[in-house]
């Protein structure tokens, strides 16, 4: 029986004896494709391991009386097996076989990485279920091997294989030896767009330094979506959308093993890979694809001018029902991802509406993340019940509707041009107009009209007329607000702070009379800003902003019951809230809870397999929580930024992953 084979000696075909990881490996190095060197300790070695130490049937034991339904059971039995297996020794000739095949690789660092024999087939991706060990060495080699070969039955692996019914299955462990790529950037390619399903469009996620950050949902990385065609036809547009995240850490190798590090300040918003390196990773992706006929989640690495493939396995969540989120409709006008110009309108809108519709909204408090970012607008509760149509009755005179009516049409008429971007802006002095105009007719109108449509006892044909303009709205009011932007981004003065920026302290700028000091207060907002009652301050400073007022984020926001993220699977619950900060809170997770945390981690997975939905601060559509909710078929919604905050332990909330929205129904 063979014990190692190297990659160059592997095949797909070889899923039985080399896991789905190191087949896959295997395949692509021999079709020419940048793989690492490396080669496999084959599940073979792993079965003979078992059978010279007489562990089988002592394990088959074990496995047996397991009540996967009961937590405790499964990790008492993961904790015995395991312990047999790391206790046990290996056998002389597989050791001797595996330190010469290293020696021979010539590496001073290796990746050692997990290969189940059930792994990474078109129906179970195993993502993250089984142990990866980087910047293994010579001395740490052999008992990293059997570290993967024990994975095999922590808790999370045996829940896995009651999940996908493969418990009753022979399941063996091949374990892959790849000399380290010390990432410079790395990431995560799916040849097939997760989450609209669009054939033509890929998605690259990349980010700073080893790609265990990306995977385990500890950084939001850049996102970015390829035409295939247009890849594959050498089109210059092809790269269709980018997103760029902040990066604040890495994880990167050092002499203690690998460990979080800062990014340097003038690297944290920079874009991770350039739109060269984007498109020519892309044909490497698009290549794997052709070469398999199939679509397929690759992870990638970048080191010294040159990209790496360290895996590559079929996308197991495809052929499902997923709303596009181009389908998204604006639900309502508080939660948007907007510049802090266009918050400011509302702002200024707020004081100016007085005497118009003679009420003032006080203290509002708006919560701008980092631009990419989805961010919300949170009142307080007094002010929603006013919104919500409190003075409805100021609206049932028919002459003050017609007023709104006579606005209205006048606010179409001048912002039209500008909505549909055939006028751009060109001066300083039109941004100031179209700005008040802005203030004057456009946002002023919208939270009357939203309640004035939905009075059936009001004029009908006034508020037809209003209900036509509401849509016009709902479809323009989010183009108008990035012309604003766009203005200020062509300036050179301006470019970088563009959206932590107000409509005064940009003409300021552009007159030329704002001093240095002020300008750095404005990029100190970049990492993200808030603003209260029109006084605008960093976000790090946010908790004693509020203190100083007298305000809690969960109170501020207890009336809009709102969070925004990014849909990574699609559907809609409603489940009563968890809060999960590290693996001690797992066992508060019951059937039907949604799980909120910060990341998901892979030992979440009998926590998650209980939740009907999953909500995460950060990660990317092609992190571990958005790749098990769309294998599991459960409701997720990632990078929603603040919802470990606002949230609470038991709230009731709609997770409408559809939308991805999250919704309090109840504290």
């Amino acid at each position: 029986m063979d014990i190692i084979a190297k990659f160059d000696e592997l095949s797909k075909n070889d899923a039985n004896i080399a896991g789905g990881k190191g087949a896959s490996l295997g395949e692509m190095t021999q079709a020419g494709l940048p793989v690492p060197p490396g080669f496999v300790v084959l599940a073979g070695a792993f079965d003979r391991f078992l059978e010279e130490t007489d562990l089988n049937v002592e394990i088959e034991a074990i496995f047996k009386s397991i009540n996967q339904h009961d937590i405790a059971s499964v990790e008492h039995a993961s904790e015995k097996i395991q312990a047999l297996i790391l206790n046990a020794q290996m056998p002389e000739d597989i050791k001797s076989e595996i330190e010469i095949l290293f020696e021979k690789l010539d590496a001073e660092l290796v990746a050692v990485r997990s290969s189940a024999t059930a792994e990474d087939s078109s129906a179970a991706s195993w993502a993250g279920e089984l142990e990866s060990y980087l910047n293994t060495t010579d001395k740490t080699l052999l008992e990293n091997v059997k570290k993967c070969w024990a994975s095999l039955f922590t808790p999370r692996a045996i829940f896995y294989r009651f999940e996908k019914d493969m418990h009753k299955e022979h399941v063996a462990v091949a374990v892959v030896v790849q000399k380290m790529v010390q990432s410079e950037v790395s990431g995560i390619a799916f040849t097939v767009h997760p989450v609209t399903e669009d054939h033509n469009q890929m998605v690259i996620e990349a980010g700073y330094g080893l790609g265990e950050a990306i995977v385990g949902g500890m950084i939001t990385p850049d996102t970015y979506v390829i035409n295939k065609s247009k890849v594959e036809s050498k089109k210059s547009e092809s790269i269709e959308d980018k997103n760029i995240s902040q990066q604040e850490m890495m994880i990167v190798r050092s002499a203690n093993g690998n460990e979080e590090k800062a990014v340097e300040s003038e690297k944290q918003e920079l874009q991770k890979i350039s739109d060269e390196q984007i498109i020519e990773l892309s044909k490497i992706c698009i290549s794997i694809e052709n070469h398999y006929g199939f679509p397929c989640d690759i992870e990638w690495a970048y080191e010294d001018d040159k990209f790496y493939v360290v895996q590559s396995r079929p996308i197991t969540t495809l052929n499902i029902s997923i709303q596009s989120e181009s389908k998204k409709i604006l639900t309502n006008i508080f939660s948007r991802e907007k510049s802090l110009i266009y918050f400011c309108v509302w702002d200024e809108s707020d004081r100016k509406g007085v005497e118009f519709i003679g009420e003032k909204i006080k203290n509002n408090l708006f919560i701008i993340p980092p631009k990419g970012s989805k961010g919300s607008v949170w009142y307080e509760k007094e002010e929603l019940e006013f919104l919500k149509g409190k003075n409805i009755e100021k609206f049932s005179d028919d002459h003050l509707l017609n007023d709104l009516k006579t606005l209205a049409e006048k606010s179409w008429n001048f912002l039209f041009p500008y909505a549909k971007q055939e006028k751009a802006i060109e001066s300083p002095k039109e941004f100031d107009k179209y700005y008040s105009n802005l203030v004057n007719f456009w946002t002023r109108l919208n939270s009357i009209v939203y309640e004035v449509v939905e009075n059936e006892s009001l004029n009908n044909e006034i508020r037809d007329y209003l209900r036509d303009f509401r849509e016009k709205t709902e479809q323009y009011t989010e183009i108008m607000s990035l012309v604003l932007t766009d203005y200020l981004e062509k300036q050179p003065a301006l470019k970088d702070i563009a959206h932590s920026i107000t409509k005064d302290e940009a003409i300021k700028i552009l007159n030329g009379t704002a001093s240095e000091l002020e300008i750095s207060s404005i990029r100190s907002r970049k990492v993200g800003c808030y603003m209260l009652n029109g006084v605008v301050g960093n976000l790090v400073n946010l908790k004693s902003v509020l203190d100083e007022n007298n305000l809690e984020l969960e109170r501020v926001n207890s009336d809009v019951n709102q969070l925004v993220g990014t849909s990574a699977f699609a559907g809609k619950v409603n489940g009563s809230v968890k809060i999960i900060n590290g693996f001690d809170d797992l066992s508060k997770v019951g059937l039907g809870d949604v799980l909120v945390t910060q990341m998901t981690n892979p030992k979440y997975l009998p926590a998650v397999q209980k939740a009907s939905a999953i909500v995460t601060d950060e990660g990317g559509l092609l992190c571990h929580a958005a790749i098990v909710a769309r294998e599991l078929k459960k409701p997720c919604i990632i990078g929603t930024k603040f919802a470990t905050q606002v949230l609470k332990d038991g709230d009731l909330v709609e997770v409408d992953a559809d939308n991805g929205i999250v919704r309090i129904l109840e504290k």
